[in-house]
């Protein structure tokens, strides 16, 4: 009976990875709000993106690339001067962001602007 239960939580497990699963065609191109109102812009560079802030002309991602079956990045906090790695995560008209600093971590969610 155990093992019965172990098998079905395994399965779920894995088809819930493969139905939330990052893919390498994501495309994060285009204009972007921040949850401050800030626009950032995302363009294709290479083999990867990067987000540079409208008005001030400051990289705010940089080094976007799909690495491991998923999409990271670094991340630029130029209020706080504080750079971070990151994971993204395109959900819809979302970007969701990851920023991993230490044992710290913090989700900043970006939608995309028409």
């Amino acid at each position: 009976m155990k093992i019965k239960k172990i098998i079905v939580l395994l399965m779920a497990l894995l088809i819930s990875s493969l139905a939330f699963g990052q893919d390498a065609t994501d495309d994060f191109s285009g204009k972007w709000k921040t949850e401050e109102g800030k626009s950032i812009v995302i363009s294709k560079s290479g083999a990867g993106f990067v987000g540079q802030a409208v008005e001030k002309k400051i990289v705010i991602l940089k080094d976007i690339n799909f690495s491991s079956g998923k999409w990271v990045a670094v991340v630029y906090n130029p209020i706080k001067d504080v750079t971070a790695d990151c994971e993204l995560f395109l959900e819809g008209s979302q970007l969701k962001i990851v920023a991993t600093k230490g044992l710290f971590s913090k989700t900043i969610v970006w939608t995309k602007e028409l």
